[in-house]
């Protein structure tokens, strides 16, 4: 027999409908995982945003904090200019004022006299023997330069001996040791 085309048609509805009620259906959840991706994407840009802002205005800060120490280094540095010209000054003076100055005024003094039978001699003019000024000490001028100040640090330093020898021998902490040997460089850097 043959199949009346009712009955294929009717087959063919019916295998329609099972496919398509097998087939998955597009809901409204898929929407809204995409909408949560969105606001998640969009909630994570904002964040890098303000952590990005955050990283700008800490770097900022640390700058200008930089900056003023900067100065305030600076200053100092004039300052202890200014007080080494001061005392440079002060030892040029003391040099000068130590060189012996001849007397101005003669000295009037009665000799005594020779016999006691003799009169007295009258007053004669006497030329006063130089005073003898002693040797001017010389004037310690605390040194300007790293290597002046510590001198046996960097020695043993040159020598070759580590920072935490060189604090144990010379009785320093080790951040100190490090300081200078750090200031010693940036010098020779400024001077080279």
């Amino acid at each position: 027999m043959t199949p009346s085309p009712w009955l294929s048609v009717v087959l063919l509805g019916v295998a329609i409908t099972g496919y398509a009620w097998m087939m998955p259906k597009p809901s409204s959840k898929g929407k809204d995982s995409e909408l949560s991706s969105d606001s998640a994407y969009e909630q994570l840009l904002e964040d890098l945003e303000a952590e990005n802002r955050e990283l700008v205005d800490a770097v900022a800060k640390f700058k200008r904090e930089q900056d003023e120490t900067v100065d305030k280094l600076s200053r100092r540095i004039v300052d202890m200019e200014h007080q080494m010209k001061l005392w440079s000054l002060q030892a040029a003076t003391t040099a000068a004022t130590a060189a012996p100055i001849p007397a101005a005024t003669p000295e009037f003094r009665q000799d005594e006299p020779a016999t006691t039978d003799a009169p007295s001699q009258p007053h004669t003019f006497v030329q006063p023997e130089p005073a003898k000024d002693p040797e001017p000490e010389p004037i310690q001028v605390p040194p300007t330069s790293i290597r002046g100040r510590y001198p046996e640090l960097l020695a043993l330093h040159d020598k070759g001996r580590s920072v935490e020898q060189i604090a144990k021998s010379l009785g320093l902490n080790k951040g100190e040791v490090q300081l200078v040997l750090q200031l010693a460089r940036r010098e020779e850097e400024q001077h080279a």
